[in-house]
């Protein structure tokens, strides 16, 4: 049986589970997978691109091994508004954008119908989500408990089940949010994006988890470059590394840039297809939700990224649960900068290499090396650093990016990674 076989057995197998205070919705057990617009689009939205989105996450017309397959039957299911669906300035006294009860008011001229909007997602079986505590016109007024339930029950009213709540605006406070929804008794999908109280999860004196959310920013927000890539990426390790991740409670270093092809600075590139690959298997590896966030018209760009955010093995590493969320395992060699690492343009430096590493199963284990450098590079890693025996004739490999079986692996694990690429491996050991 081919390794990628095996993983079905086992990927959503939880034997290590964190005892958690969380919320109590049934979302988040493994790591949300959708679309959201603003890494594309930022505030150029309105329904009618968002419902053709929806439409084209459930196109067929592309094939994964010979079959049919869209984004939504690969688990690209919860798609997001992300900000700017709001009338600015229309609260009271021209402020906010929550009436005097403390419910939100929409911009009809750009989403006349979010009823209608949400019934469509459904009727693709795909979840709708939505965003609040926003930052474009940040609602600095209304921050009293009217204006949270407003949220709450605006989200019922119009049929969301997903929400991303931002820490723009006044209301910061996701315990409450959670309450007020879990209150209702409707799932309804939380994210906490810097929302405060707590901005993410917490130890508590008894040894659980406070969660009040099914995942949260780890990070700040992302760039489509591979400096912001790497800077985000290794905010999980101080959530990862300390087992405060899990089912239903995900860091989450912000969408994926993968496809992006709006730098939002003028004269800045965009992520190469070996970056993007790096930047997927890397969101792969650590358990991060897979928040596509490309403009799912452009065809031609979705072709060229298929091959990435189609494959199922590392969809499935991603979605495995043996009480691993993904580490990293080795950081060497010379320093190397990066330009344009976050929104204010700040550099940054990173290793030329990084392993990391997810146990996905009592004899598997899932190995991402990633080479940072401008250069090809022969990358080793030991059985010992990755925690794990190989047998006397080595570990099976199987290649994720190539989809095949390669040559046992022994003690040293060795690849030749192309520049800002990565080797992914799934190792049968002992």
């Amino acid at each position: 049986m081919a390794l990628h076989d095996c993983l079905s057995t086992f990927f959503v197998l939880a034997v290590c589970s964190m005892t958690t205070t969380a919320i109590d919705n049934g979302f988040g057990r493994t790591p949300p997978m959708g679309w959201r617009s603003w890494n594309q689009f930022q505030c150029a939205i309105n329904q009618t691109l968002i419902e053709r989105s929806y439409e084209l996450l459930a196109d067929r017309s592309r094939a994964v091994n010979g079959q049919p397959t869209s984004l939504v039957d690969l688990g690209y299911k919860t798609a997001g508004i992300d900000d700017c669906w709001q009338k600015c300035n229309s609260g009271p006294g021209d402020k906010g954008f929550h009436n005097a009860s403390g419910y939100p008011i929409v911009d009809t001229t750009v989403f006349p119908d979010f009823k209608g909007m949400t019934a469509k997602a459904r009727s693709l079986n795909i979840i709708p989500g939505w965003y609040g505590n926003n930052c474009h016109c940040a609602d600095h007024t209304c921050g009293g408990p009217e204006c949270f339930k407003g949220d709450v029950q605006a989200t019922l009213d119009y049929g969301f089940s997903s929400i991303k709540l931002d820490g723009c605006g006044i209301e910061k406070n996701i315990t409450l949010y959670s309450q007020l929804f879990n209150a209702t008794g409707v799932p309804v999908m939380l994210e906490n994006c810097h929302n405060g109280n707590p901005t993410t999860p917490t130890r508590l004196s008894d040894g659980s988890v406070d969660c009040p959310m099914n995942f949260f920013r780890s990070s700040t927000d992302i760039r489509p470059t591979f400096g912001s890539v790497l800077s985000n990426l290794e905010s999980t390790i101080q959530f990862n590394g300390k087992n405060l991740t899990g089912p239903g409670c995900w860091a989450y270093p912000d969408m994926l840039e993968v496809g992006v092809t709006n730098s939002q600075r003028a004269g800045m590139r965009t992520l190469s297809h070996n970056e993007a690959r790096a930047h997927f298997g890397a969101w792969c590896i650590v358990s991060a939700p897979l928040v596509l966030g490309c403009d799912l018209r452009d065809n031609a760009t979705i072709d060229s990224i298929w091959d990435i955010i189609s494959n199922r093995v590392a969809i499935k590493v991603n979605q495995a649960w043996y009480g691993d969320a993904g580490i990293r395992v080795k950081a060497s060699g010379p320093q190397v900068s990066f330009l344009n690492c976050n929104w204010s343009n700040t550099p940054c430096v990173h290793e030329a290499v990084w392993v990391w590493r997810k146990h996905v199963s009592p004899i598997e284990t899932a190995v991402l090396i990633m080479n940072n450098a401008e250069r090809a590079a022969e990358i080793s890693v030991t059985e010992i650093e990755l925690g794990i025996r190989c047998p006397d004739n080595g570990c099976r490999a199987y290649d994720i990016w190539q989809q095949k079986d390669v040559h046992n692996m022994k003690t040293i694990i060795q690849a030749n990674v192309a520049s800002r690429d990565t080797a992914f491996y799934l190792l049968t050991h002992s």
